[in-house]
């Protein structure tokens, strides 16, 4: 499956944040999205979400044009920068809402038992980021966004998560944007970079010095 936004123009205040947009990410393959803060990558995953109406887009699967927001077709699972889960439920009464295993979540990371009995507000920043990665991706759908899902965790969690990500895109498509970029493209397929408003597909990480992301 592909699912491919183009033509995407959306602002505020006078001030044009998006103008010309082209992502293509398909189930088998991590789609990487990098760019300076600012630069609109969070409301760019927004918009492919379905949370954000753009000015103009054209969002397809498979060729044919989504008329309703991806969300409500069950198509995308997106984990935002920010903390998204209730904190008045354990992270287990989540995981069963969301229709996640609770067998595989702790077998990913087993230092996660621990916390199912708790809330997020009871929760380090670092695992209950984890929590809500593994929660988005191991959802059943078929394209998974991930915003900033390396930020916070120490080395050996990103390592380990960098495995699951690998393992899981043969069951569906994952575009994920972050800022520690090195570990993104050493799992990325593709890797598009948005810069004044465009994407650009990146075939090499020179690229990324030429186009002023890297000094």
């Amino acid at each position: 499956m592909t699912l491919e936004f183009d033509g995407i123009e959306y602002g505020y205040d006078d001030r044009r944040l998006l103008t010309g947009i082209h992502i293509k990410c398909q189930t088998g393959k991590i789609t990487a999205l990098l760019g300076r803060n600012g630069t609109g990558k969070s409301t760019l995953l927004k918009i492919a979400f379905g949370a954000i109406r753009p000015d103009v887009a054209s969002i397809r699967l498979d060729g044919h044009p989504l008329t309703r927001p991806a969300f409500s077709r069950g198509i995308v699972s997106y984990r935002p920068q920010e903390t998204f889960v209730p904190g008045n439920l354990s992270l287990a009464r989540i995981l069963k809402l969301y229709q996640v295993s609770v067998d595989k979540v702790v077998s990913s990371f087993p230092e996660l038992e621990q916390d199912l009995g708790l809330s997020h507000t009871q929760v380090s920043g670092g695992r209950l980021r984890l929590f809500e990665v593994l929660l988005v991706l191991f959802r059943h759908t078929p394209f998974c966004l991930l915003d900033e899902p390396f930020t916070g965790l120490s080395p050996l969690m990103v390592e380990r998560l960098q495995e699951i990500i690998v393992t899981e895109k043969k069951d569906k498509g994952i575009l994920i944007s972050d800022h520690l970029f090195r570990q993104v493209m050493e799992i990325a397929d593709d890797v598009y970079l948005l810069s004044n408003g465009n994407t650009f597909l990146i075939k090499e990480q020179e690229e990324l010095t030429r186009r002023g992301y890297l000094v």
